[in-house]
């Protein structure tokens, strides 16, 4: 038997290109996501004028997301913001916006945004993204001051894999109520990546001391 052969990436871009199915199936999930898009910036038009009036070049609250650049004088702006009614993926940027730093201060409001952000799976990442970037914000504002609250919301199942980031938070507070959670929260399957986190930093720092 001949063997076939195998077809290249480009011969079967070549072919997709010319199938009017597939051509149909794109212009479909592009328009999908232009109406999204559209649909999200008319969402966030108030609060990104005022992050604009503020100081702030940008376009969407996304853009300060993944930069070096802090922007203090916008959490006040995003926490006025965080309760109102957005779409998800809007309501998703300013909870990551607030996880870059400086949310310490509206500790009590992002605990009752994620109290209150109702648990969903999603198909993709078994959680809900706007509680998942809640939990990223509360993970990076909580010190020592908040310990005991924090402890209680690791330790609540009820939000599944929401709590993995709280195994980072745990591990950089020096106190022994924190050591004290971390062990006897090992065994929680939900956790489990954390703890996998937490364990290759320490192997990293043993390592980097045996030099």
């Amino acid at each position: 038997m001949t063997k076939r052969k195998p077809v290249s990436a480009g011969d079967l871009l070549a072919r997709l290109a010319n199938d009017p199915e597939y051509g149909e199936r794109v212009r479909q999930r592009d328009e999908k996501i232009r109406i999204a898009h559209e649909r999200h910036a008319r969402a966030e038009a108030a609060l990104v004028q005022e992050m604009r009036a503020a100081g702030a070049d940008i376009n969407s609250v996304w853009d300060l997301i993944n930069t070096k650049k802090k922007h203090p004088e916008l959490v006040p702006i995003l926490f006025a913001h965080l309760d109102k009614e957005y779409p998800d993926r809007v309501r998703e940027g300013i909870a990551r916006a607030l996880s870059v730093g400086g949310a310490r201060t509206g500790w009590d409001k992002l605990v009752r945004a994620y109290r209150k952000n109702p648990s969903p799976t999603d198909s993709v990442y078994g959680v809900s993204q706007v509680k998942w970037a809640l939990h990223l914000a509360i993970a990076s504002a909580a010190d020592v001051s908040v310990l005991d609250e924090l402890i209680g919301l690791a330790a609540d199942r009820r939000n599944g894999r929401h709590r993995s980031f709280f195994v980072d938070a745990l591990a950089t507070i020096d106190d022994p109520r924190a050591q004290a959670a971390l062990e006897e929260l090992k065994d929680d399957p939900d956790l489990s990546e954390g703890y996998r986190r937490l364990a290759k930093k320490k192997a990293r720092r043993r390592k980097k001391a045996s030099k």
